[in-house]
């Protein structure tokens, strides 16, 4: 490796005041910073909203949050490292998230990840994710971007968001992929879905992961997913439950039309359960617009809910460049309340 030295740095050397040596050390070790700097890219986006809501009826989810104001939602900043594609390849993320957003917390401030992506060499590839990451379940995610509306659904707040430990993936084949997970077990916030968990008495998760090839005729583009967590305390309830989610995503046939149909199921050691079921819909009216909705509905014994059902309007319109404009109407209601209904505006810019 040839090193140039500045001729100041050769003058001190010629002094005794610097070693050769120790400044070619210093100035490998800035190259490796700028290396490492140069692989690691930071993204991330900002939320503001402003909701209007009647305010009565059963406070669920996201649906009397924040009534009647303005609000800086949350800054997201995402610094990773893609994986590369070795036989040992690596990579890392981590999220966080600033800003007075009280989705599961009152901190201004919470790690949204902090992983590491290793990769073995074990027949096509198995995919190692070792830190703290998004759960399995759910077909709704914690970043407002990876979702279709705003305001979250009733299956967000049945489920665990995150969890520390090992999750492993494995491509079977082109159409089929599987993946299991080895996590900390109990919690005190959803947000956190293990925080002061232990290792002792871990959870175990898996995944399984199908889409139809074009050979299966009219079912092609059919996709499954089915996950599980078994014996996981999230919420810090005292007992350990067991989490079940699906989804199936329909080839519709109409181009611009995509409709997914999902399920929760939470089975409580203590003997109460939950049952959501959600049908997603969106459609693309234009390059710019897309039309969504969701229905859901169901039961929560956990939560003494019963007769729940919620469902969602929106469009999604893109007015600016790299900014996501929202607007969209929600009605959530329980057997016994007085139905929740919220007109919300949302705008985030992704960078």
């Amino acid at each position: 490796m040839k090193i140039k030295t500045h001729k100041w740095t050769l003058a001190l050397a010629a002094a005794g005041i610097v070693s050769l040596p120790s400044v070619a050390n210093a100035q490998e070790a800035a190259a490796g910073a700028d290396a490492l700097a140069a692989s690691t890219t930071l993204s991330g986006y900002v939320s503001t909203s402003y909701t209007l809501s009647d305010s009565s009826g059963a406070d669920i989810g996201k649906a009397n949050e924040n009534a009647d104001q303005f609000k800086l939602d949350v800054v997201s900043l995402t610094l990773s490292s893609a994986q590369g594609a070795g036989e040992y390849a690596t990579g890392y993320t981590v999220g966080m998230w600033i800003g007075p957003d009280n989705q599961h917390t009152t901190a201004e401030f919470q790690l949204t990840q902090a992983n590491i992506d290793l990769r073995l060499p074990v027949g096509n590839g198995l995919d190692v994710k070792v830190g703290y990451f998004g759960t399995v379940v759910g077909y709704e995610v914690y970043e407002y971007t990876d979702n279709a509306f705003f305001q979250r659904g009733l299956g967000f707040y049945m489920e665990p968001t995150h969890h520390t430990g090992i999750l492993a993936s494995y491509q079977l084949t082109d159409d089929l992929s599987v993946a299991a997970a080895v996590v900390n077990n109990g919690g005190d916030a959803p947000n956190e879905g293990d925080a002061g968990g232990s290792a002792s008495d871990p959870s175990i998760a898996y995944t399984v992961s199908y889409t139809a090839p074009d050979s299966m005729g009219f079912a092609s583009g059919t996709s499954v997913y089915f996950a599980a967590i078994m014996d996981n305390d999230p919420f810090s309830g005292g007992t350990d439950a067991d989490f079940y989610y699906a989804s199936v995503g329909l080839p519709v046939g109409v181009e611009g039309l995509s409709v997914d149909l999902a399920a929760d199921w939470v089975d409580h050691n203590g003997g109460n359960d939950d049952e959501i079921y959600q049908i997603y819909a969106s459609y693309a009216l234009s390059e710019k617009s897309t039309l969504n909705a969701r229905y859901e509905w169901g039961t929560s014994d956990a939560n003494s809910w019963t007769g729940l059902e919620s469902y969602a309007v929106g469009i999604t319109y893109d007015l600016w460049d790299n900014v996501l404009s929202r607007v969209e109407y929600m009605s959530t209601s329980e057997d016994g309340s007085e139905d929740d209904d919220t007109l919300a505006f949302n705008l985030i810019y992704s960078f």
